[in-house]
């Protein structure tokens, strides 16, 4: 019996430059799309009269990249104007569809303190990531094309403090072996992902720009005042206090969700 099924692209990389005059800058995406939609036939039938082709998928993803504009450089924004493109160019095959971005960062090299034109570091470990969902507003690819869900992220955010981190009074059996501690270095790697509320959806804002006040809102959650710092019980507490810094100080952002592994 078939079930749930798509078909889909990865792995599509994808570097674009903006050229205005002199000064550039750059955007690197690797882009994988899942197309949604009754084509049955293919997985039943050999009927391949619904599947868009890998081939075809590629070449839209490059194409739309050439498309993008100063307000489209985001990885939220690409991600919504790719799922779009599937969504209405293709009512009877594909009824929805969900992208998944992944953005590396360059920063801009600086010379005795000068921005270079054209030169650029790549930074890491740690890359953007966004995830569109399309669909039709009806059942049976009827109705209008709509934003079902629009998500920004970070993975391998990597950050440390050397001091004010403990773990104490936690389970003890036979098995554990980690003692009590009031005084440790705490090292994580965040994965985060966060949900934009509808308002921040509809159009292709500056979605860089809120991604930047989420990071600062996080790092500073983790790390506390720069003089004084903050303490942490425990990697749990931290969590929470960066995701409520951000849903506190972000107003585009409706949920967040954050995975902090603890680096020894």
């Amino acid at each position: 019996m078939l079930t749930a099924h798509h078909h889909g692209k990865g792995q599509v990389r994808v570097m674009k430059v903006f050229r205005n005059g002199a000064r550039h800058e750059v955007r690197q995406f690797l882009v994988e799309t899942n197309l949604i939609g009754p084509v049955d036939g293919a997985f039943l039938n050999s009927d391949n009269s619904m599947i868009v082709a890998t081939d075809t998928q590629k070449n839209t993803v490059f194409i739309l990249a050439k498309q993008l504009t100063e307000r489209t450089k985001s990885a939220e924004a690409f991600a919504k104007i790719i799922a779009t493109h599937f969504v209405s160019t293709y009512p009877n095959a594909i009824h929805e569809c969900k992208v998944n971005v992944e953005e590396e960062t360059w920063n801009r090299i600086h010379i005795d303190g000068q921005p270079h034109s054209h030169g650029f570091q790549k930074t890491g470990p740690n890359v953007g990531t966004a995830h569109c969902h399309v669909k039709r507003s009806l059942p049976g690819g009827r109705g209008n094309v709509v934003v079902a869900k629009l998500t920004g992220g970070v993975k391998n955010l990597t950050l440390l403090k050397t001091t004010q981190s403990s773990f104490a009074n936690f389970v003890r059996d036979r098995y554990t072996a980690l003692p009590e501690s009031n005084e440790r270095l705490l090292a994580t790697s965040v994965d985060s992902s966060w949900e934009y509320l509808p308002g921040a959806t509809e159009n292709c804002g500056d979605f860089e720009a809120v991604t930047s006040r989420i990071r600062k809102e996080m790092v500073k959650a983790f790390s506390g005042p720069v003089q004084t710092g903050v303490p942490s019980a425990s990697l749990q507490e931290t969590a929470f206090q960066m995701g409520k810094a951000v849903i506190n100080q972000v107003s585009e952002v409706g949920s967040i969700t954050l995975y902090l592994p603890n680096i020894h």
